[in-house]
């Protein structure tokens, strides 16, 4: 599947629009930054290449590297944070939706709350390019 089904997946699974903000913003790019993380550790003959984009599991200068990138995004850290937690997953035990994805399955109920609460932490007003649809 390509990244773009990869975004319809995602969006569908927090119940957001493919044009949501939040998605096209935020979301989406995050995605993208992401997976190019996952495939460079995968072409470096990684076991598990989602490790890479992980807060806990991933080595210091993989985080870093993730947050560098992600901070490309023009977001607050808390908006920030929340999009990799979303999508990367938390020392909490939260898989994010990324390894979810590439299990083959849907969120659980519990799953689908606590991604739902990351949702609503990013504000896309903040990302790189986002345009202000105020009066």
């Amino acid at each position: 599947m390509s990244v773009f089904g990869l975004d319809r997946w995602v969006a569908g699974e927090l119940g957001l629009e493919v044009d949501d903000p939040r998605m096209t913003d935020v979301i989406s790019p995050a995605i993208h930054i992401l997976i190019s993380r996952i495939e460079e550790a995968r072409s470096r003959g990684a076991d598990d290449p989602l490790v890479t984009i992980t807060a806990k599991s991933a080595g210091g200068n993989s985080r870093e590297c993730t947050k560098r990138m992600l901070s490309q995004l023009g977001l607050e850290s808390t908006s920030r944070r929340a999009v990799h937690r979303l999508l990367g997953g938390s020392p909490s035990g939260w898989s994010g939706l990324l390894r979810i994805f590439s299990e083959g399955r849907h969120l659980t109920e519990v799953e689908f709350v606590y991604a739902r609460r990351q949702v609503l932490a990013i504000s896309p007003a903040q990302a790189v390019g986002a345009t202000s649809r105020g009066a």
